[in-house]
């Protein structure tokens, strides 16, 4: 069954709900005044009831415009999206094929290390041709890389 939204148009119903529990949540959310951490301009942000001064600054500096903020965003975005390629590559995400959680934690450390550009690149060598490896590119990106050689060798 087809909703009529008010421009006319029509949209399936179970979209229809998807669209008014995000409107419910949005209602639920606080406006919050914070500042950035780098410029000190104020600004506001949405968040759920009862954050923290820290937490709200967080988000605000997370999106001043000022050059340092924009930056500082960048950085804690990639290292979001390094961190969770390591969980699908190596942690929980790989499945039967995981990795014990201290390698795991290790190399978020790696990821944080690269990021604040302490480390170029770290390669783990775990035994039985499997090889965990997180590098900074030449363009600044982070590379998270899982190596599994499989070597057959016979004689006669």
């Amino acid at each position: 069954m087809k909703k009529q939204t008010d421009g006319g148009y029509s949209i399936p119903e179970e979209d229809a709900r998807e669209i008014l529990r995000d409107e419910e949540l949005l209602e639920e959310m606080e406006t919050y005044t914070g500042t950035c951490r780098f410029c000190g301009q104020m600004g506001t942000a949405k968040g759920e009831p009862g954050w923290e001064r820290e937490q709200v600054n967080e988000a605000v500096t997370c999106c001043c415009q000022c050059s340092d903020a924009r930056e500082y965003a960048r950085q804690k975005e990639q290292i979001e999206k390094a961190k969770r390629r390591v969980r699908e590559v190596f942690g929980t995400g790989a499945g039967e094929k995981a990795l014990d959680i201290e390698i795991v934690e290790s190399l978020y450390l790696f990821v944080d290390m690269l990021a604040a550009r302490k480390l170029q690149a770290v390669t783990m060598d775990l035994g039985g041709g499997l090889k965990a490896a997180v590098a900074r590119t030449a363009k600044g990106n982070i590379k998270v890389e899982r190596t599994e050689i499989v070597k057959a060798k016979f004689e006669e």
